[in-house]
């Protein structure tokens, strides 16, 4: 299901209930939410929904995320830093859709990363997708970089819309990175000081993004060096391993990178964990 298909739906009001809004980057998957919320709640006839800069309707001018915008009927659970959203914030979120809509016909839900959901609050949410309230449309969409990431209760009872690919990766900056990082693994292979460990960590936090720790990017560009690298190197069995091991560490580091631990940490944890532990 793509984007245009639903788009189509929700002007006529044939919209299902729950969409997971998946692919492509944070900033496009917020977009088509936006998309999708003012043309749930736009005041104008079916063919002109949404009616968007032009002349907007009360409310296409007020939906928006909420750092700028504010609509009553329109309500976003973001994730802050900790490692999960909680339980009771999605709860007190979601008690907004028990009350009558404030101006528009019905209220849209979005949850900005729904793959941070800790146990308790999808089921929370799943609670509410299976015994929605009965008077006025109540719209939820779940965003996620890939929809595999969300709770299978929670796929079978949501419509998936797939946003296109990820950004790709630059391919200039994984090689620059690669050459940096293979120097210094050659260096540790050779002689096994772990000075050459951290310098292969460095060697991976020249990346840009580790501002955002909810930024995954730079961490799929570390990884993403590392492969490249061993494309075209000459390592025992037991060496290899030990990198596709980090570079797949690398992909689930954003978790513990929201705890709080700097990425250059991370970094050399995982690699000294990986390189001075062989996997055989």
């Amino acid at each position: 299901m793509n984007l245009d298909v639903v788009l189509a739906a929700a002007r006529e009001q044939r919209l299902y209930p729950a969409l997971i809004l998946y692919g492509a980057n944070l900033d496009v998957r917020q977009n088509s939410a936006i998309e999708l919320a003012r043309t749930m709640l736009c005041e104008r006839s079916p063919d002109l929904r949404p009616c968007g800069d032009q002349d907007p309707c009360r409310h296409c001018e007020r939906i928006g995320w909420p750092t700028e915008h504010f609509h009553p009927d329109f309500h976003v659970l973001e994730r802050d830093l900790r490692t999960a959203t909680s339980t009771g914030a999605t709860k007190n979120f979601l008690s907004n859709a028990y009350s009558a809509p404030f101006e528009a016909r019905g209220q849209v839900f979005v949850i900005a990363e729904a793959e941070s959901l800790s146990g308790g609050a999808a089921d929370s949410l799943l609670k509410l997708l299976e015994e929605p309230p009965q008077q006025s449309p109540r719209y939820f969409m779940l965003l996620a970089a890939s929809r595999l990431d969300l709770l299978t209760t929670l796929r079978s009872r949501s419509l998936s819309v797939y946003l296109g690919p990820n950004d790709a990766l630059d391919e200039a900056e994984i090689s620059q990175v690669a050459e940096a990082f293979g120097q210094a693994i050659e260096g540790f292979v050779s002689d096994s000081a772990a000075i050459h460990l951290l310098t292969a960590a460095d060697a991976l936090a020249q990346t840009k993004g580790w501002k955002d720790p909810r930024n995954r990017k730079p961490w799929a560009i570390a990884a993403a060096a590392i492969a490249h690298y061993l494309e075209g190197a000459e390592l025992d069995v037991s060496t290899r391993r030990a990198l596709l091991a980090t570079a797949e560490a690398l992909l689930d580091a954003p978790r513990m990178r929201v705890r709080g631990i700097t990425h250059n940490r991370i970094l050399e944890g995982l690699l000294a964990r990986h390189l001075t532990q062989p996997i055989a």
